[in-house]
């Protein structure tokens, strides 16, 4: 029996999420690590970059010019090649923080919360009119990408993002999450404090900082209802080639992640430097050993 493809695992990933399951697939991946590699620009040359390092999932940013048909063509980009499909969304809070300043909407959450209430829904409607053309074209899993937060936790209270965050983030986690398609987030910094609220209102796959967050001890707690999407530490792209201490310790923790459930490896820091491309290759093959 041969092996099955990205997108046959990834689908056999979203409907039974407690099946131990581990895919490779990087989230973000610059224009000039594509050109350094040799490949064209964004998508046709992401899905053949992602192909060519035996991803099984392709991953492109949903930004605000994409179109219709431009999704259209990336999902048959990435089944064509037998990957799995995913697009990472800005989340609402993401969003606003690209029209203002993030310390002018700090200071506003400080002084008064409730100011933000109404724009904050505005791009939460936004993000739903999306979401629904996405779930139409047979998108398999769309990561909305809110960073929330520094190494030393929240950018604001925990009662602040229950009560401006949260009821949006239920709505738009029911409108994907089905048997085929799923809703994940991504956040940098220490997030601890909200990820079992997250979990609750139906979050499935998690990008999370493995230098802020215990990612053994988040996977540990819900085995059957999450996926997590890391696992590549920084500092180990940062080398130009493995040592053998740093080898060990990468299939060390791949291997104890995977242990514990569903696993989709990547970075959390993203292919910003085309440095890192050997290097993860070199992550991948050591895949075989997991």
């Amino acid at each position: 029996m041969t092996k099955p493809q990205g997108m046959e695992r990834l689908a056999e990933l979203i409907a039974h999420p407690d099946h131990s399951i581990v895919l490779c697939g990087e989230i973000w991946v610059t224009p000039e690590v594509l050109a350094a590699a040799g490949f064209n620009q964004w998508p046709k040359g992401l899905a053949e970059l992602a192909f060519s390092i035996r991803a099984d999932i392709c991953f492109f940013h949903w930004s605000e010019n994409l179109m219709a048909h431009a999704l259209r063509e990336i999902v048959e980009l990435s089944h064509g090649l037998g990957m799995g499909c995913g697009l990472t969304k800005d989340g609402p809070f993401q969003r606003l923080t690209q029209t203002v300043d993030l310390l002018t909407i700090l200071e506003e959450l400080g002084r008064s919360p409730a100011n933000l209430q109404s724009r904050i829904a505005e791009e939460a409607e936004k993000i739903t009119k999306d979401l629904a053309l996405a779930k139409e074209i047979g998108m398999d899993l769309i990561i909305l990408c809110d960073d929330l937060a520094y190494r030393g936790g929240l950018y604001f209270s925990p009662s602040v993002f229950q009560d401006l965050i949260l009821p949006h983030y239920s709505m738009l986690a029911c409108q994907v999450t089905t048997n085929k398609s799923a809703l994940g987030w991504h956040s940098d910094g220490n997030v601890s404090s909200i990820l079992p609220e997250l979990v609750d209102c139906g979050f499935r796959f998690f990008s999370l900082e493995s230098e802020c967050v215990d990612l053994f001890d988040f996977k540990g707690s819900y085995t059957d209802r999450v996926t997590l999407i890391g696992g590549i530490r920084t500092s180990w792209l940062t080398q130009k080639k493995l040592s053998r201490e740093s080898q060990e310790e990468c299939l060390k923790e791949i291997r104890a992640l995977a242990d514990k459930g569903g696993l989709i490896l990547s970075s959390s820091c993203g292919l910003y430097n085309p440095e890192f491309l050997p290097v993860l290759k070199e992550i991948y093959q050591l895949m075989g050993n997991i």
